[in-house]
């Protein structure tokens, strides 16, 4: 599966340095009357308006994002406060824990002759 990964990205760069190599051809950048880049590679402006563009969607989905992870360590802090008033005084965590997994055979009770069939 790795080894498909691998050529996947290997033909993508191939093709991505194919079109690199086919757009060098030079082109002026105008940012304003004034302020005027010529000879820039083709290349060069298409890559840099992909990355401006990815770095605006990015800024766009920031405040969204925040909020969510806000909201999912709200919910954590709110389970844990749950978990441990349910706790009797003098009770480790963990003991329960292991009770619940000796309960469902996880741990614990198993027999030789399950461990080791004849």
């Amino acid at each position: 599966m790795k080894a498909i990964a691998w050529l996947i990205r290997l033909v993508f760069f191939l093709l991505v340095l194919w079109f690199a190599l086919k757009n060098t051809t030079p082109v002026p950048v105008r940012l304003t009357e004034k302020v005027v880049w010529n000879d820039v590679p083709l290349i060069v402006v298409m890559l840099g308006c992909l990355v401006l563009g990815a770095l605006a969607g990015a800024a766009a989905l920031a405040p969204r994002l925040f909020r969510a992870r806000q909201r999912f360590a709200r919910r954590e802090r709110a389970a844990l406060a749950d978990a441990v008033s349910t706790i009797q005084p003098g009770e480790l965590p963990g003991d329960r824990l292991a009770d619940a997994t000796r309960n469902i055979g996880a741990v614990g009770q198993l027999d030789a002759d399950t461990r080791f069939p004849r």
